[in-house]
């Protein structure tokens, strides 16, 4: 059989001119001299060349390599050098460059012969030894700002006339003007020649495909936030149906402000459990110090805290009354101060 390098060589015949695609006979005495089955088969004679030389066959690569795949020299060859030059998996492309295979054909051929067959396993192995073994940790993006969440949301619960308002198509749960509207113009012309563009344009072609992504996530966090914390009911105030919350004290609105930020990253059920476990939080440490308290004044019972109490309490009213006692006095004493010197420099008179 011949090298590799000659299994892609035309041959011709010397006698009919034809290519010859299975075997062929070389004549000995002859150089360079061959011919095809069907003339040597008619004993074909021209030149100084007779029928009664001496032959031998060769291949041209149409034989199988191996009796059981089908697949000649030249095509298993063809096959090796396609993976090299397109990488595995491009099987269109090992395909096309074959000529004679399939996709499905080129890539079962490969497996089965390559990777998994005799030949994988001598080969294989120790190369797979070498390479480093890497660990995914990636997880599927369901989380409350991942795209599967918006599949959980129902779609927004308003009214015809309030739909025209925003501009909402319930139909395709979607807004006529999206947020960052203009993004579809980073792709809509985009296209990659392999032919023509090198590598820093494809680089830049990518990158414009990431900004894209980039605006496609934001979109859909923007409309599950939207959901989730009814935004749209909340714009349309007149809407009776929206249950009141409770009000807040200025101090649980100034302390529900400082949680505003990570509202965006959980659901409104979840921040609100969040905010309540905060105020509760709140409550039991401020318990926790008023009981300490009543500890460190040596009470032990309930009916001494009531006690305690009301003392305390008698106790800061005397106080704050005593003050405003002394404060009083003291404008007194300002006012006669001030009488007694105007009446001793003349500027007023007693009657």
């Amino acid at each position: 059989m011949a090298v590799a390098s000659e299994l892609f060589q035309k041959h011709l015949c010397t006698y009919c001119q034809e290519e010859i695609s299975g075997l062929r006979v070389k004549c000995v005495d002859c150089n360079d001299f061959i011919l095809c089955l069907q003339c040597f088969s008619n004993g074909a004679e021209i030149g100084a060349h007779k029928n009664n030389h001496p032959y031998q066959f060769m291949n041209t690569g149409t034989l199988t390599v191996v009796s059981k795949s089908g697949w000649t020299a030249s095509e298993e060859l063809s096959l090796l050098d396609a993976i090299e030059n397109f990488g595995y998996g491009n099987w269109e492309d090992i395909s096309n460059h074959i000529e004679t295979r399939t996709p499905e054909e080129a890539k079962d051929e490969y497996i089965s012969r390559f990777l998994e067959g005799s030949i994988g396993r001598v080969m294989w192995e120790p190369a797979y030894n070498l390479r480093p073994h890497l660990l995914d940790l990636t997880i599927p993006d369901d989380g409350p700002l991942g795209p599967a969440a918006m599949t959980k949301l129902p779609p927004l619960d308003i009214t015809p006339e309030e739909a025209t308002l925003l501009g909402y198509m319930p139909q395709r749960d979607d807004f006529e003007k999206e947020y960052d509207n203009t993004a579809e113009l980073l792709v809509s012309s985009l296209s990659i020649n392999p032919n023509e563009d090198d590598e820093l344009d494809i680089a830049l072609k990518l990158a414009q495909v990431d900004m894209y992504m980039n605006s496609l996530r934001e979109r859909t966090r923007r409309k599950r936030v939207v959901k989730d914390y009814q935004l749209v009911a909340q714009f349309f105030t007149a809407r009776k149906e929206r249950p009141l919350k409770k009000k807040l004290t200025k101090e649980q609105k100034e302390f529900e402000d400082k949680f505003r930020g990570l509202c965006q990253f959980m659901t409104a059920s979840e921040h609100e459990s969040l905010l309540n476990s905060l105020h509760r939080e709140h409550d039991l440490r401020r318990r926790i110090k008023e009981l300490m308290r009543f500890r460190n004044n040596g009470i032990i019972s309930f009916d001494d805290c009531i006690q305690f109490n009301q003392l305390t309490l008698a106790r800061q009213n005397h106080k704050a009354s005593q003050q405003s006692t002394n404060g009083f006095a003291k404008v007194q004493d300002s006012v006669q101060a001030i009488s007694s010197h105007l009446i001793s420099n003349g500027w007023i008179t007693t009657s």
